[in-house]
C-alpha cells in the first residue's frame, strides 16, 4: 500500500481536480530548488542543504501521484 494514498484521495475529493491537474510551483521555488540541486551534484551542498532537497524530492513525488490522480478523476 502507497502510504500516502489517503492523502491524496483526500486531497482530490476535496479540492477541484482541474486545480491539482494545473498547479504549478513558483518560479522562485523552481530556481531554488534547482539551486540545491547544482550544489548537491557538485558536492557542496551542505546537510541541511540536502534535507530540503530531499524534502523537495519527496513533495514533488506527492505531488506527482495526486496529479496523476486528479487527472483520471476529471477523465471519469
Amino acid at each position: 500500500m502507497n502510504v500516502y494514498a489517503g492523502f491524496i484521495d483526500f486531497i482530490v475529493a476535496n479540492i477541484k481536480p482541474e486545480l491539482i491537474a494545473e498547479f504549478k510551483a513558483s518560479e522562485e521555488t523552481h530556481d531554488y530548488f534547482y539551486s540545491l540541486l547544482s550544489k548537491e551534484k557538485a558536492g557542496i551542498a551542505s546537510e541541511e542543504e540536502r534535507k530540503k532537497l530531499d524534502q523537495f524530492l519527496q513533495l514533488e513525488h506527492i505531488l506527482r501521484m495526486t496529479k496523476i490522480k486528479a487527472r483520471q478523476y476529471v477523465k471519469q
